[in-house]
């Protein structure tokens, strides 16, 4: 795989998540599917990347995916989002999702409320 792809997507998130970059390095054919995917869904639209980042933050807080929920905090704060837009997503996760979903925010709260070093953040 081109290291170009893994450049793209870096550039796209601020950063390369630990997990995806095990992918890249074990499947790259399965990285460049992800990248691909990313690349077309989370991108500027109708709904901006930003947003669409706190959407899928949401998501995956109602799913309890912990790391999740960090990796797309971390995007979303790289394109622009402000605290309290985090922290709103999170309550909208709550509302769906009940407090099981604040639960697996946790780590982004710390680390709104500066209580987390940033390169812990993220699996960083």
């Amino acid at each position: 795989m081109p290291y170009k792809e893994f450049e793209k997507f870096e550039k796209r998130m601020g950063y390369m998540p630990q997990l995806l970059e095990l992918i890249k390095d074990t499947n790259p054919e399965m990285f460049e599917t992800i990248n691909g995917l990313d690349e077309v869904i989370l991108k500027d639209g109708a709904i901006s990347a930003k947003n669409k980042r706190l959407i899928a933050m949401a998501i995956t807080a109602t799913q309890q995916c912990s790391d999740c929920v960090d990796t797309h905090a971390r995007a979303a704060l790289y394109l622009g989002a402000k605290k309290e837009e985090i922290m709103e997503a999170i309550f909208v996760a709550m509302l769906v999702g009940g407090a099981p979903s604040v639960a697996a925010s946790r780590n982004t709260i710390r680390f709104l409320k500066g209580e987390m070093d940033p390169l812990d953040f993220a699996g960083e």
